[in-house]
């Protein structure tokens, strides 16, 4: 059984290719000898060569919309471009607006004092006290010298000179003059353009005095001495490097010794004349 169908099987597959072999060359003959080839139809994406050159895409390719779908709309995009000259980062300023200026430099004062300080004084006396009978308004000058030792602070010299105007009786002239050098400094304070001072006064006096007689007589003469001490207060007002103002003291004397005539003799226990004077001062 098997044999026949091995033998039936060889001679188809004979017949088959006896067939197939003469149509495939007589295809192939024909389209060498000039046959009329089929109709071909024309391949797109290949060159005269036969080579198939890959189809370049379109940069951008055609969007088709869809049925019943709205795409969003775009909106330009608006450039502003900076100022001209300026960086990106400036910012023009509003319309109206005024930058606030610079504050204007103003240089430190300089110091109020220092250096060399000069006080003269000229004005008025009047003693008060013990001892002080007999004796009427008078007249003063002097000043204080020296340096400032700081701002706030003068160490000054003070030289003063009391003319006083002893009342005499009718014949009799008298002549007195007391004389005091002291150290006197002075403490400034104030707001600007015044000056306040104030200060101790400590030092050493000397008063003589001389009797004339109008009949013709010999003059008698008496002399003082001793410690003084008091205080000094005055106000000025600046006009630039001088200021001008008044000063006001009151002065205390104690007289540990006395001379009459060239006689002369400790004073026990001393007297405790004083002096109030007010004069018009000009601070350098």
């Amino acid at each position: 059984m098997r044999a026949p169908v091995r033998s039936l099987s060889l001679s188809l597959g004979v017949l088959f290719t006896s067939t197939l072999v003469p149509q495939v060359a007589s295809a192939q003959g024909g389209d060498a000898q000039g046959a009329p080839a089929q109709p071909a139809y024309p391949q797109q994406g290949y060159d005269q060569q036969g080579y198939q050159q890959p189809q370049p895409y379109p940069q951008q390719p055609q969007q088709y919309p869809q049925q019943g779908y709205q795409q969003p709309q775009q909106y330009p995009q608006q450039y502003q471009p900076p100022p001209q000259g300026y960086p990106q980062q400036y910012q023009q300023p509003q319309q109206g607006y005024q930058p606030a200026a610079a504050p204007a430099y103003t240089p430190p004062e300089p110091p109020r004092h220092r250096g060399f300080m000069m006080l003269p004084y000229l004005g008025l006396n009047s003693p008060f006290g013990d001892g002080s009978d007999g004796y009427s308004t008078g007249f003063r000058l002097g000043g204080l010298f020296g340096f400032y030792a700081g701002q706030f602070v003068s160490l000054n010299g003070e030289l003063s000179i009391d003319i006083l105007n002893a009342d005499a009786s009718s014949g009799i002239d008298v002549f007195e003059a007391l004389v005091g050098l002291s150290f006197s400094p002075l403490f400034h304070f104030g707001p600007p353009r015044m000056d306040f001072v104030v200060g101790p006064r400590l030092g050493f006096f000397s008063d003589s005095g001389t009797v004339s007689y109008n009949d013709g007589g010999p003059d008698d003469t008496y002399s003082m001495s001793g410690l003084l001490y008091g205080i000094n207060t005055g106000a000025f007002f600046s006009l630039g490097r001088i200021s001008l103002g008044g000063l006001m003291s009151i002065t205390a004397h104690s007289v540990s010794s006395m001379c009459i005539n060239d006689v002369c003799g400790d004073v026990s226990g001393g007297t405790d004349f004083k002096v109030f004077s007010i004069d018009g001062a000009m601070l350098y």
